[in-house]
């Protein structure tokens, strides 16, 4: 029996050591300015730091240890040089020993800039990756749908899109606070419209539970389809199938000896198919296929199922998210909301400040016209939504990853191609998305403390 699953990049020895020198940074530092001292102690008694020597060999030390580790560990074997020139040295080599500590704060800048830098650049390329993986995969939803039109119009005039949008929409109706049991009501509904669409005879989607922080294996719930077999949570989680899926964090499935999915192997295997989701570098549901026609089980069909798998576990777990996020006054749109709160906690945990403007208009015509100008201008990223308070409209412009001036650089550029004069006499203000109070304030004309 072949199982296939994605090839997980090998982490070279290089990045091995990398990683345990970083981790016994101290030690190393230690251990490197004890080695200099015992070199210098053997050679030149007299002068064990060499700071009579041509060459400085301190200040090389120095950098190396610095520039790599920053300046705790430069800190470290600074104190350990004072040391060795106060006992060593008839009369301390003052002048020396400030050329080095001088010299000690100037590396560890150099590395905060860079480490800094490097930070930034990471957390950046993260986003977008992640932006773009949200729309590659709303895309290929809206290929599926098409593809779901041209073969089925007849008997099925509906896209699949639609069809998510719908368990949305009933999860959303069903009254209840549970928010397992609205996750039940997702899932269970993503199953039927696997059961129509895809031909999955049976199969079942395991789920943590509400706590953040536990493992899928040790606190989760079952939603079954319609006719599939009930298991026991440790037949699931010792299934071959589910607990690769679970420690890899990619799709398992049954394939032959070239890797396509096959059925000749299912006596070795209780399932066939089982499909983990990830959701901040945890899995946070498996959907597991037990039962399938011969002519369905394929590649195609297996990659569809595991993008809509991610659609609506997406949704799910953004509707989690907004139930506890900070709100902009007057703000309904919750897509606005949720990618305000993303930004949030990445300006919150790595510094990386976004950009909010908000455009303040007293007449309904001028706000539209604006808006619709607005919309023709927006980057991939940038998002915009429109609220009202009073006799004002506000048009709110999210700019992520951007400072000011790169909003600033955009108000310029739309009034520029506002060509009605009228139009381009309105108010604004920027904010950080950290100035969420004075935000709320501004669009409430509140001016009280």
């Amino acid at each position: 029996m072949n199982f296939a699953k994605k090839r997980i990049k090998k982490i070279s020895r290089l990045d091995i050591f990398l990683n345990k020198v970083k981790k016994y940074a101290y030690i190393e530092t230690i251990s490197i300015v004890g080695v200099f001292l015992l070199v210098g102690y053997f050679i030149s008694p007299q002068d064990i730091c060499f700071v009579d020597k041509q060459i400085s060999y301190l200040l090389i030390l120095l950098a190396i240890i610095t520039l790599f580790h920053g300046f705790e560990n430069g800190l470290v074997a600074i104190g350990m040089i004072s040391l060795a020139m106060w006992s060593f040295y008839p009369e301390f080599p003052y002048i020396d020993f400030l050329v080095a500590l001088m010299m000690t704060m100037i590396f560890s800048e150099f590395h905060y800039y860079w480490t800094r830098k490097i930070k930034e650049l990471t957390v950046e390329a993260n986003y977008k990756t992640t932006k773009l993986n949200e729309l590659s995969k709303a895309f290929y939803t809206l290929k599926i749908s098409h593809d779901q039109l041209e073969k089925n119009y007849v008997v099925k005039p509906m896209s699949i899109r639609n069809a998510i949008e719908s368990i949305i929409a009933t999860a959303k109706e069903l009254q209840t606070d549970s928010t397992n049991e609205r996750t039940n009501m997702f899932y269970k509904n993503f199953l039927s419209l696997l059961e129509k669409s895809f031909n999955v005879n049976s199969g079942f989607i395991i789920y943590k539970n509400n706590t953040e922080h536990d493992l899928i294996k040790e606190n989760s719930s079952i939603t079954y389809s319609s006719i599939c077999e009930k298991y026991t949570k440790d037949e699931i989680m010792s299934s071959y199938l589910v607990d690769r899926a679970i420690e890899f964090k990619q799709p398992i499935y049954i394939s032959d000896s070239v890797g396509e999915p096959a059925l000749k192997n299912k006596e070795n295997s209780k399932f066939l198919v089982a499909i983990p989701f990830v959701w901040e570098k945890n899995v946070n549901s498996v959907l597991v296929i037990d039962s399938m026609p011969f002519m369905a089980f394929n590649k195609e069909n297996l990659i569809s199922i595991s993008i809509l798998l991610e659609y609506l576990s997406i949704t799910i777990a953004k509707n989690k998210t907004l139930a506890h996020s900070h709100k902009i006054s007057q703000v309904n749109d919750e897509d606005f909301i949720y990618e305000y709160n993303r930004l949030r906690y990445i300006s919150d945990n790595y510094q990386v400040d976004s950009t909010i403007m908000v455009i303040k208009i007293d007449n309904e015509l001028q706000t539209r016209k604006v808006h619709e100008k607005i919309k023709q201008m927006l980057r991939s990223l940038d998002i915009a939504t429109v609220v009202k308070y009073e006799k004002n409209s506000f048009i709110i412009l999210l700019f992520p990853l951007s400072d000011e001036s790169s909003a600033l650089g955009f108000l310029n550029r739309l009034k520029h191609n506002i060509k009605d004069f009228k139009d381009k006499q309105f108010q604004n203000m920027n904010f950080s998305v950290q100035e969420l109070t004075l935000l709320n304030k501004y669009i409430e004309d509140d001016y009280h403390d």
